[in-house]
């Protein structure tokens, strides 16, 4: 990553001091990569939120005359294609979050729905337990191959290009925090009888920790589905009635953060597009 000495640094790309917003960006760059952490709500929720500031502050950076002045020279074309190309690669990012959400929120709905039906038959819900952990074993495979498939970012960056390099590092600060994100919503990658078995390992009248809320839900169903021939019981529906209405409200959350990020990143690839072309 390019450190704030580049910034300071005399280069065609920005003046000798460099402006209060490219202070500011800068500032806010090293706050959020020191505030990295491990994929729990509440830290990819704040690293969503706070993704969107920094991307206001990058709005600001690129109004700047010199930086748009440097931007639409034609030396350092190859650069600015590279940020472009990034946009799009963050743009894909952050709509196969939302993707993979989408499809736990609508079997999750259906779960939810035949949760107040219990009074019915236990045969719908365990039907729709079984719809529900089969969606997400799609949305585990799906993720899996998405951050298989993310190639490294191994660009080179110069130094006579601080602009640029400045927009590369919110880039790879964006990515950073999308693939959390992801790697978020698709929980753990144990199969549905090891999460079972961990359960089964625990006493009952203990909470078992997760590191998301979707392996949460995740554990209740698949304990449910193991346990069919013995009956759900009266605490079991209750719990799980609480865990999917959490897990609802934290999908609405990151949904709405990633929906606010993906207009920012549209508008900032827009803005560079409009200054090379002027």
């Amino acid at each position: 990553m390019a450190s704030s000495a580049i910034y300071h640094a005399r280069s065609i790309s920005l003046p000798s001091r460099p402006h209060p917003v490219a202070e500011q960006l800068d500032e806010q760059l090293s706050r959020l990569r020191s505030s990295q952490s491990t994929s729990t709500s509440s830290s990819v929720s704040h690293g969503l939120n706070s993704l969107t500031d920094l991307y206001s502050s990058v709005d600001e950076f690129l109004q700047l005359p010199h930086n748009q002045q440097t931007l639409s020279q034609t030396q350092i074309t190859k650069w600015v294609d590279q940020v472009l190309d990034g946009s799009l690669r963050l743009l894909d990012l952050c709509s196969a979050s939302r993707d993979a959400m989408q499809q736990s929120r609508e079997r999750l709905q259906d779960v939810q729905s035949a949760l107040r039906r219990r009074c019915s038959r236990e045969l719908s819900i365990t039907n729709e337990a079984i719809k529900y952990l089969n969606t997400r074993k799609s949305v585990k495979k799906a993720i899996k191959k998405c951050l298989k498939n993310l190639k490294p970012t191994n660009e080179q960056k110069n130094e006579t290009h601080a602009t640029v390099n400045m927009l590369k590092d919110v880039q790879e600060l964006t990515a950073d925090t999308l693939k959390s994100c992801l790697s978020y919503i698709g929980g753990s990658q144990k199969s549905g009888w090891s999460v079972v078995a961990t359960l089964i390992n625990k006493n009952s009248n203990k909470e078992t920790t997760t590191s998301s809320e979707f392996d949460g839900v995740d554990a209740i169903l698949n304990s449910l589905v193991c346990q069919k021939k013995s009956g759900i019981s009266l605490s079991q529906m209750d719990n799980l009635t609480s865990q999917t209405l959490k897990l609802e409200s934290e999908i609405q959350d990151l949904d709405e953060a990633l929906e606010c990020l993906f207009r920012h990143l549209v508008k900032t690839r827009a803005t560079l597009l409009n200054i090379i072309s002027n």
